[in-house]
């Protein structure tokens, strides 16, 4: 107990002392320290990696691969990143499991469903690229013919071996988009690790994998393995370039002092977003959004670094969209996990009018950006407080589950509960009184009881039928995988949909708030289809690379499906490497000569 606390006490100062940094305006750049400055070099590389998630360890292994001598460098006190904390599963187009399994993943295909779902507004068949701009084409094209040979690779170097993740019914995971036409491929995309400890047996997930810690555990023995120096609470404040303008390495600072960093052949960033920097959030994303699951470290450094070497920033307005559990988010936006999905079959969320305004089993982002929904008449946001509400069936049944209460004990600090939908009523309002402002003032409507009420016969008379008219929940598979996932069980349900059961109108009634959250932000400087950093007129910045959540991401607002994240950013990581690993070598000794 003493060491937990101890332990305990270590978190707490390291998150002090990263909210206290948060409170600072980080929005200005910070210009390039010039190498004529430096007088020495404390460290040297060929490609030095910042980060270590997902994006991080791919881009450090595969440079190693290629040949270059690579350091790590992380913020944290340990590596991780917002990886470790996530589910551990990579999105990959055309992956050997599918082709092993005779399934067709073409590219064609691919890029048609990427274009159509990603570029909606500008999206046609018959237009070149689909639509799409030249640039984001680009993305999306590198990312297909890169992200099979990714995965397959790190195979190959046993690093890390993959599964399909399967679904509730031991299918492959649906896609978040499997109901559109343009998806060739609606199942199987998404793959996890394969832990050493589920080789031995030793124990078997839900999902028939590993999860975010599980994916880390097995990179970091791989780099280990290599010798690959990982050093933590090593936070990278600043690049320096050369005469030419180009990135020979950076600037750390660390608890013993300030180090200088040299990078012979490039840098690498796969420093995550900035999710939890307040200001950025209320900068940058839209409607509010209160926090997320990414690690506390994720303040957007790379923003004010790259920025400062002239990068074109790009997706700044979109993020990997979650709900949260309001009260806890304003206790500490960082969030350990979001609200995957609204549990329980007999369950809605509605907003502060009564109404019900989405799908409540669709994919969490897509969830996640109706709360931004914005009503100019009224101006307000009236989604911007969703109002989970649940009956007793979905307490002995779904308990415990991504915000209902646990099957017994008392009631957590953040449920409301109601013998009457009257009562319900006035309990809610009363919360919501007491954050109002952190609310913008959200309060209940005049008439919402009789408009809740009105609400649940409508939703329970398309339970009984099986049919959700206003919101289709539970046509599509993804609806089902989701709802599912990380071991929710099925439950008997006498009803035509299993995704929904007619709410009791006899009471009691519990409700929880639920906001906007994200699981990072994915947006920053813009990279091509070799990983470059581009400036703002359009070349690459020498010597600068990127990958994953601080970058201007391949998928801009849209989330293909489970591992859409990690995915991609251990693709445009080796996309990264392998470029980096073969760029020119860039003189440090002048510096060293100084």
């Amino acid at each position: 107990m003493h060491e937990e606390n101890k332990e305990n006490g270590n978190r707490r100062s390291f998150l002090k002392g990263v909210g206290s940094a948060a409170l600072i305006p980080l929005l200005a750049n910070v210009k390039p320290v010039k190498a004529d400055s430096v007088t020495h070099w404390d460290e040297e590389a060929d490609v030095v990696v910042v980060g270590t998630g997902g994006a991080g360890f791919s881009a450090a292994l595969f440079a190693h691969e290629e040949g270059s001598k690579v350091i790590m460098l992380e913020k944290g006190p340990a590596a991780g990143g917002t990886t470790i904390r996530s589910g551990g599963v990579a999105y990959i187009p055309n992956n050997h499991l599918l082709r092993k399994a005779g399934v067709s993943d073409k590219k064609e295909d691919f890029l048609r469903f990427a274009v159509r779902v990603t570029y909606p507004t500008t999206y046609h068949p018959d237009l070149p690229r689909f639509g799409a701009s030249e640039e984001a084409y680009a993305l999306l094209d590198a990312y297909y013919d890169n992200a099979a040979p990714t995965v397959q690779s790190l195979e190959d170097m046993g690093a890390v071996k993959y599964t399909t993740l399967l679904d509730h019914d031991m299918k492959p995971f649906a896609d978040n988009y499997g109901h559109i036409a343009e998806n060739q491929c609606s199942r199987g995309r998404a793959i996890c690790c394969i832990p050493e400890t589920i080789q031995e047996g030793r124990y078997y997930y839900p999902n028939n994998g590993g999860f975010g810690v599980d994916l880390i555990s097995e990179l970091l023995k791989a780099a280990n393995k290599r010798r690959i120096p990982i050093l933590t609470r090593h936070t990278v404040k600043n690049v320096v370039v050369n005469s030419n303008d180009e990135v020979i390495g950076v600037i750390v600072s660390t608890r013993k002092g300030e180090k200088k960093i040299g990078a012979r052949r490039g840098v690498i960033f796969g420093s995550g977003g900035f999710v939890q920097n307040e200001a950025y959030r209320q900068r940058y994303l839209p409607g509010r959004v209160y926090g997320g699951c990414a690690t506390p470290t994720n303040q957007g450094d790379f923003l004010r670094i790259a920025g400062g070497v002239g990068a074109s920033m790009g997706n700044l307005e979109n993020g990997w969209g979650m709900e949260l559990l309001l009260e806890e988010a304003v206790a500490s936006s960082d969030v350990k996990t979001g609200i995957w999905v609204i549990p329980g079959d007999s369950s809605i969320l509605v907003n502060r009018y009564g109404h019900r305004f989405v799908n409540e089993k669709n994919q969490p982002c897509g969830r996640a950006k109706l709360h931004a929904a914005f009503d100019p008449v009224a101006v307000e946001y009236p989604n911007l407080i969703g109002i989970m509400i649940w009956d007793q069936r979905a307490v002995d049944l779904f308990g415990g589950i991504y915000g209902i209460q646990p099957k017994t004990g008392a009631l957590p600090s953040h449920v409301i509960e109601g013998s009457t939908l009257a009562k319900l009523e006035k309990n809610i309002a009363s919360r919501l009184k007491t954050l109002e402002q952190h609310t913008g003032n959200v309060s209940l409507s005049d008439d919402f009881e009789e408009s809740l009420k009105h609400t649940l016969e409508v939703y329970n008379g398309y339970a009984k039928a099986g049919k959700d008219k206003d919101f289709h929940r539970g046509d599509n598979e993804g609806d089902r995988s989701f709802h599912y996932y990380g071991g929710v069980p099925k439950v008997e349900n006498p009803y035509p949909n299993d995704l929904m059961h007619p709410i009791t109108m006899e009471g009691p009634f519990f409700a929880t708030l639920v906001a906007a959250g994200a699981i990072d932000s994915k947006g920053g400087p813009q990279v091509n289809g070799n990983a470059q950093v581009l400036g703002t007129d359009g070349e690459p910045i020498a010597g600068l690379y990127a990958a994953g959540n601080c970058i201007a991401s391949p998928a801009a607002g849209e989330y293909w499906g489970a591992g859409g994240t990690i995915g991609p950013a251990m693709v445009f990581g080796k996309i990264a490497a392998i470029n980096a690993a073969h760029a020119p070598l860039r003189s440090l000794t002048k510096v060293n000569n100084a």
